[in-house]
């Protein structure tokens, strides 16, 4: 359910509008009311509500200025869709307010079915907004476990070997790469290589492939135009199913739960 507060100095109107209406059905639950513009203000900054109703001129602070507030206070992701009310006098007053942002207007006195099919509309943008939302937060925790190797001053002789070798990871994770192919490339044996790895980075050579793997791989997943078998051939898996094995335990979700937002816990 979305939040929605109601902000309308007309009582009878503002009672009609906060007890009438089928908020529940058309996904909202009612998380205040005011009676005028400094007082919708208030509860916008302490609830955090997802939607506003408001007449467009009020009292202390109208329409328009709770626009340019919420502008000025609120990021574009943070700030709440606003559905502004007017009268048919206020046309030109209410199409300002849609040009600074408001979600839509609607004209008093309202009609029913308009209003529902407005409040259908702002919900699914509501919805689309948090899975927009999700899939970035799950991008960016998916993300945080990688951090490529970048060693510290002063440098030592061993840290060239492994940067290469982390260089061959960026330019070959698509084919089947092992360490004694790294290595080879490096005039070094798969051994020496192993332990210069493991010692520099934290990680072996194969787990630091596979977290370049499942980092290229949250990336494509962003694209819902990429089937997910396509993803995992992509990034150097022939077998879908490990793939999505491997990515859940490294990633902490599956690749369709990652590509649609659902939270997991990343792993390390």
């Amino acid at each position: 359910m979305h939040s929605l507060i109601v902000a309308e100095d007309e009582e009878l109107f503002r009672k009609e509008l906060c007890g009438a209406q089928e908020w529940e059905e058309w996904g909202f639950v009612l998380a205040g009311s005011a009676a005028d513009g400094v007082e919708a203000l208030e509860l916008l900054r302490s609830r955090r509500p997802d939607a506003l109703i408001t007449d467009i001129r009020m009292p202390g602070l109208d329409g328009l200025g709770i626009l340019e507030a919420l502008r000025a206070e609120f990021s574009e992701e943070e700030r709440p869709l606003v559905l502004i009310v007017s009268g048919h006098s206020e046309f030109e007053y209410a199409r300002r307010a849609v040009r600074l942002g408001a979600f839509d207007f609607l004209l008093k006195p309202l009609d029913d079915t308009e209003l529902e099919m407005t409040m259908r509309r702002m919900s699914a943008a509501l919805a689309a907004r948090t899975r927009h939302r999700a899939v970035a937060g799950a991008s960016g925790a998916a993300l945080a476990f990688f951090s490529e190797f970048a060693p510290e001053s002063p440098r030592e002789p061993a840290d060239a070997y492994v940067e290469r070798a982390v260089a061959e990871i960026r330019d070959r994770y698509v084919t089947e790469l092992s360490v004694e192919a790294a290595a080879a490339s490096l005039g070094i044996s798969g051994g020496h290589l192993a332990r210069l790895f493991k010692a520099r980075t934290g990680r072996t050579f194969s787990e630091y492939l596979a977290l370049y793997r499942m980092k290229r791989a949250a990336e494509l997943l962003r694209d819902p135009t990429i089937r997910i078998g396509a993803v995992a051939d992509l990034v150097g898996y022939s077998d879908q199913r490990h793939f999505s094995t491997l990515f859940r335990r490294l990633v902490g979700l599956t690749p369709t739960d990652f590509r649609e937002g659902r939270f997991g816990h990343p792993q390390s």
